[in-house]
């Protein structure tokens, strides 16, 4: 710029102040900066180490275990788990067995509020064995095994869970809908004699009951003369 003339040296400076402001103050440049995704929302789901001793099991309202209380030293939490999972890791983190757990805050949606962490990874410190629970898909969808069975009323038991919807009968647990259990769990506690006929779920899926009985999953149930179809 030494060999030009002082006149355009004024003009070529003022385009380029004249580029500059185009380049700061470009309408679509600034909404592109506006919705350009922060770095926050690009960071992997975060994950919290925990350890402490195992004190119980918790079912869902069908009566699959899908949790465990554990202690550690700020008090109890529940580590909430899919249920299909439930044998692996009750295999894995038994009852006052010591565990560090991966584990991410929050249970599922429309989980029960006490699930106050999800599990991810589970190692036990009593015999050092490792559980990834992503390796673990949930199973193909299955109609289970046909089955019928029968039971008089002092051979019924464990009439209904926390959530008053299922029951024991010939030493397997029926669950029924809530709206249908409201209904019938009564009538079951009178009858002379119950017929259930239905699909009895797959136990090599991974599930577990609460009660350790073999689940079933009703479309009938014979209440002494009356059938109630189960939808």
């Amino acid at each position: 710029m030494k060999n030009l003339n002082p006149k355009y040296k004024r003009i070529l400076l003022l385009l380029i102040i004249a580029v500059a402001a185009w380049l700061v103050y470009n309408p679509k440049r600034s909404r592109l900066l506006e919705t350009k995704p922060s770095a926050h929302t690009l960071t992997p789901e975060k994950q919290l180490d925990i350890s402490g001793k195992v004190i119980e099991y918790g079912s869902n309202h069908d009566g699959d275990i899908d949790k465990i209380l554990l202690s550690i030293d700020t008090g109890n939490v529940w580590l909430h788990f899919p249920p299909h999972t439930a044998r692996q890791v009750t295999s894995v983190a038994r009852i006052e067995h010591f565990i560090t757990a991966s584990v991410r805050k929050g249970g599922p949606p429309g989980h029960h509020f006490n699930s106050e962490y999800e599990l991810k990874y589970l190692r036990s410190q009593f015999s050092d064995t490792i559980l990834d629970l992503s390796r673990l898909p949930a199973p193909l969808p299955s109609r289970g095994f046909e089955v019928a069975f029968k039971g008089k009323p002092n051979k019924i038991s464990g009439l209904g869970n926390a959530d008053n919807t299922g029951f024991v009968l010939a030493g397997k647990r029926i669950v029924l809908p809530p709206h249908m259990a409201k209904e019938l769990i009564p009538l079951i506690s009178r009858a002379k004699i119950v017929l259930v006929k239905g699909q009895m779920r797959d136990s090599t899926q991974g599930f577990m009951s609460a009660t350790g009985l073999n689940v079933v999953k009703p479309s009938s149930i014979q209440i002494d003369s009356v059938i109630y179809k189960v939808r």
